[in-house]
């Protein structure tokens, strides 16, 4: 599902920023020389400071080096947890920054903030079972925010889980009904279940929220396709300019829908565009040859053909040959 792999990539994306809202809240980022020993929380206020202000100056490393220290000395404060759990996420070690979050609410306070950035690193390291446990603690804790429940739909989805997801999404859009991805999210479900009438309902929410994102206007041109408004579904695609027309998820789409009108010249034409910007795409230059083959022009689609057969194309010499009586 196309806007699930975005939320995943928004999901990772997401998890140094709910890191670094979990910091506590008494740590300012002051000085970079952290006492020794243990010595009680102004002690331990001081070793935040240090570390924050290596994070600050994206020196993560020199941050993870003085945390673990203190944690060797402090195992019980939680804060030098939290702190750490964001220097080992920066460095790229989520399985260990998870480790580190477990621990940090195993000692508690248990805060929704704490979760959710849990629960987000629990999904980055495969373990959607636990991301989804923590989504809910923070969810039950962060009943205005929509972050809950909109991450816990994405994981639901991962697991098959789609009439638990589209619950969440429910949620999620009555706490935030500006969030396009929410609406998008829904229409991909409602698309999969093959109700493209309220697919396309939902895809041109999250459109007209964000006009500039491509995305929700493809996912809505699906969903109008399928609904048989092609042409409908055309005139969202068409005006987008020649490099995104190239993207293969547009020309498909595109594609069908020309083909469902019988414009089998106005889709060779696209192809050809796109064949053109790249020559050594075999597989393109091929399809090309297949439009233009339905359009009637077999010396253009032999020409395509005998390109594609050149790349070795799979296919593609059989195609030459058809082409050729």
């Amino acid at each position: 599902m196309v806007v699930v792999f975005v939320l995943l990539l928004v999901a990772g994306g997401v998890a140094y920023v709910a890191l670094r809202n979990v910091r506590p809240r008494d740590a300012q980022a002051e000085g970079t020389t952290p006492p020794r020993g243990n010595r009680g929380p102004e002690a331990i206020d001081a070793i935040l400071n240090s570390a924050l202000a290596y994070m600050n100056r994206e020196e993560p490393a020199k941050a993870e080096l003085i945390l673990a220290a203190a944690i060797r000395e402090n195992p019980e404060e939680q804060r030098l947890y939290l702190i750490h759990a964001e220097a080992l996420a920066a460095l790229r070690r989520p399985a260990e920054a998870y480790a580190a979050y477990e621990r940090a609410l195993a000692i508690g306070p248990r805060e929704g903030e704490t979760e959710f950035a849990a629960g987000t690193l629990a999904n980055m390291i495969g373990k959607p079972e636990r991301s989804i446990e923590h989504y809910q603690a923070a969810q039950r804790a962060m009943k205005s925010d929509p972050r809950p429940s909109l991450f816990l739909a994405q994981v639901q989805l991962k697991l098959g889980q789609r009439e638990e997801a589209k619950g969440n999404l429910a949620l999620a859009a009555r706490l935030a009904p500006e969030l396009a991805v929410v609406w998008g999210t829904w229409a991909q479900i409602e698309l999969d279940e093959n109700r493209p009438g309220v697919a396309a309902q939902h895809a041109a929410k999250a459109r007209e929220l964000e006009p500039r994102v491509t995305l929700w206007r493809l996912l809505e041109a699906r969903a109008l396709r399928r609904d048989g408004k092609a042409e409908e579904a055309l005139r969202l695609l068409v005006y987008l300019d020649e490099v995104e027309q190239r993207d293969p998820q547009v020309m498909s789409v595109m594609g069908e829908c020309y083909g469902l009108l019988g414009r089998f010249a106005d889709a060779a034409a696209l192809y050809a565009r796109a064949a053109e910007a790249d020559p050594a795409n075999g597989t393109l230059a091929m399809e090309t040859a297949g439009w233009f083959e339905r359009a009637g022009d077999k010396a253009t689609a032999l020409r395509h053909a005998e390109r594609a057969a050149m790349l070795a194309t799979p296919g593609a010499a059989g195609m030459v040959e058809r082409l050729k009586k």
